[in-house]
């Protein structure tokens, strides 16, 4: 059941506390507000972002910089590979990640499992821009359901695989998991890739962290790389990549610059240096990153800072 509220200007959203951080957003509407069988989806109309889709109370994506998130996303282990012809999509209902999938010309399928069939209408009808119309190209097959089932069950192999999932709690755990990315592992073409998003570095450092451990027991080579993205929490934010083959360190400038001129891209974010500068970690978060919690910048204990925010 959906219901379509307008509230008073000025009104703001807020974020559940964070290890005694907490954003908000200046709001103008409630577009929509459901709970579907796994969560509760939610779109507002912000004054700084324009429209956000939130699930469970964290923001997912906003029309404003949901660029610079699906384009590190995807751009990166895209160019790494050099041709891609098959990606598996593991969440990213709201269809941003698929857009720039199918933007590169050697992309021939394209296997998207989302869980929330009700993510994908409603960015359908409220945030039609960001997928563009993406889901009904005929490269495109589109699944509801669990996408750690899905490939631990693939029978076909993908070139890169692309995790845009929520953060790692409730039924997206799973996707963090070493379990999941040796099923990833194995449904991966000799050199494949995988790229999940792993979170803000300065507010769930241990989530990155496990992250990264769980992939380097199934990957031989795991690199993490950020991008700043105003509407998430701390700004920074990561990228975790497992590759059974191609560094993404290992190019040439030139080389880059080659891929995006052959494939006719012109993103708004990435760019040839922005790709090779966004795995330049500094030294805290290098360390962080290989498991040491001493360089961590807040505070461990999450429910005290949460009860004194």
């Amino acid at each position: 059941m959906s219901k379509k509220n307008s509230e008073d200007p000025g009104s703001w959203f807020a974020e559940p506390p964070l290890r005694g951080f907490q954003q908000r957003f200046r709001t103008t509407h409630r577009l929509w507000h459901q709970r579907s069988a796994y969560q509760t989806v939610e779109i507002y109309e912000t004054v700084p972002f324009g429209r956000i889709l939130v699930l469970d109370g964290a923001v997912q994506t906003t029309q404003r910089d949901e660029f610079i998130y699906h384009e590190m996303l995807a751009l990166v282990p895209l160019i790494s590979h050099g041709c891609p012809a098959s990606v598996a999509i593991v969440g990213g209902g709201d269809g941003g990640t698929l857009r720039r999938v199918l933007a590169c010309p050697t992309v021939t399928r394209v296997v998207q499992v989302e869980l929330d069939p009700v993510v994908t209408d409603v960015c359908r009808q409220y945030l039609p821009e960001i997928a563009a119309g993406s889901f009904s190209d005929p490269r495109v097959q589109l699944i509801f359901g669990d996408g750690a089932q899905f490939l631990q069950q693939a029978e076909e192999a993908f070139d890169v695989i692309l995790v845009d999932s929520t953060d790692p709690v409730g039924p997206a755990l799973v996707l963090f998991s070493e379990a999941f990315y040796r099923s990833a592992s194995r449904a991966l073409r000799p050199g494949g890739l995988i790229v999940t998003q792993s979170g803000s570095p300065f507010l769930m450092p241990e989530e990155l962290r496990r992250t990264a451990a769980n992939m380097r027991q199934a990957f031989p080579l795991v690199r993490t790389y950020l991008a700043l993205v105003p509407s998430y929490p701390g700004v920074v934010w990561s990228f975790t990549l497992g590759s059974t083959g191609p560094d993404p360190l290992a190019l040439s400038l030139e080389a880059v610059e080659e891929r995006l001129a052959q494939w006719r891209l012109s993103p708004r974010y990435y760019t040839p240096a922005v790709h090779f500068a966004a795995f330049a970690l500094p030294a805290f978060l290098s360390q962080g990153c290989r498991g040491d919690s001493r360089y961590d910048l807040l505070p461990a204990d999450e429910t005290l800072s949460e009860q004194q925010a």
